[in-house]
């Protein structure tokens, strides 16, 4: 594989290029649903959250772990993926529900947003530190008199070097357990028999957890610190940022206090680490892939190529925000991403 080198991946970012963290975090997860490995031709049959027995699959295949929860008392719901491997195209969020519909508790359909809680929650899954190090990579990446520019949904924005960025961890208990069962049935096998994955969040306690500070620490204190966290993967916990989308880039004190204590416990303050390090070797190849798909989007957009969809990082969009003319979104996404973009659309 080739992998580029950092003077190659500058080549064509200006000295003064400017990266929107927002756009960027949009565009990192785009990335990610379209070379992900774990799910890529995989559609949702069936939502359970153990109130009622699930139809698609008999609750005795659903692992231990899910039972216990029940006997615990713990908050829980089950995903039921079906996979077709000879599919020719891997799954997006517009073909993530199976044609023959989606099981749901009440029988109602689902609405956009709840969809993409779902499909997102999959495709983060068991992948913050992955995504981590490939935005801290990026980061590492830009000319060094590049700036970083955040802006949240509260109003409140950090403009910093590249190297302004920190890398933070926290060990954490989900409020909500996971867990996502993936089928693919056999019939060369026998009429009844399938291949079976379950992958679970949130079930066997605390959950180590990872995120970016962007900006210069200039205090101690949670509240006066003016620095941002950035979180591909809050919506793996089943949430969402102050604005709407499906990472986070909040204000520390935001992040701490109003976002992830929707859907998590954190158990100790966080610690800050080094640089993030993948040892295993094809997750790090993983991650080197990303990182060169995500510089090329960044190329593309300091040499004037920006209709992409500032919401899902899509690329190739052709309608604006109606009031700035500048911003492009994908039809279902101004609405989804308004949130956010009304406090910086003018």
């Amino acid at each position: 594989m080739h992998t580029l080198t950092r003077s190659t991946m500058m080549a064509s970012i200006p000295d003064d290029f400017v990266v929107d963290v927002h756009d960027l975090a949009a565009i990192i997860l785009d990335a990610h649903a379209a070379t992900e490995t774990l799910l890529p031709k995989s559609q949702l049959v069936e939502i359970n959250r153990g109130i009622t027995s699930p139809t698609t699959l008999p609750s005795h295949v659903f692992a231990p772990e899910w039972h216990a929860a029940k006997v615990g008392g713990q908050k829980r719901v089950a995903y039921i993926l079906k996979t077709d491997s000879s599919a020719s195209e891997r799954i997006t969020i517009d073909t993530f529900t199976s044609p023959q519909g989606v099981k749901v508790p009440g029988g109602q359909e689902l609405t956009r947003r709840e969809l993409e809680d779902v499909f997102w929650r999959c495709k983060t899954f068991n992948n913050g530190y992955i995504l981590a190090y490939v935005a801290q990579r990026v980061f590492d990446s830009l000319p060094p008199t590049a700036k970083l520019h955040a802006r949240t949904s509260a109003k409140h924005e950090v403009v910093c070097k590249p190297s302004d960025v920190t890398v933070a961890e926290i060990d954490i208990v989900a409020k909500e357990a996971c867990l996502i069962l993936d089928y693919e049935p056999r019939p060369d096998l026998g009429p009844e028999r399938v291949n079976l994955s379950q992958h679970m969040t949130g079930f066997d306690g605390s959950i180590p957890w990872v995120f970016l500070l962007i900006g210069e620490p200039k205090s101690e204190d949670l509240e006066a610190d003016p620095r941002v966290v950035l979180d591909l993967v809050t919506s793996q916990l089943g949430g969402r940022g102050g604005g709407g989308e499906v990472f986070s880039l909040e204000r520390a004190f935001d992040y701490h206090q109003k976002v992830l204590p929707k859907v998590a416990d954190e158990l100790e303050k966080y610690d800050l680490s080094g640089k993030i390090r993948l040892s295993d070797d094809a997750l790090r190849a993983r991650g080197d892939a990303l990182v060169d798909v995500v510089m090329g989007r960044l190329r593309k957009i300091a040499s004037g190529e920006d209709n992409f969809c500032r919401y899902c990082g899509k690329e190739e969009v052709q309608a604006r925000c109606s009031k700035c003319k500048k911003a492009y979104f994908c039809a279902p996404c101004h609405t989804l991403g308004w949130k956010n973009h009304k406090v910086w659309c003018s």
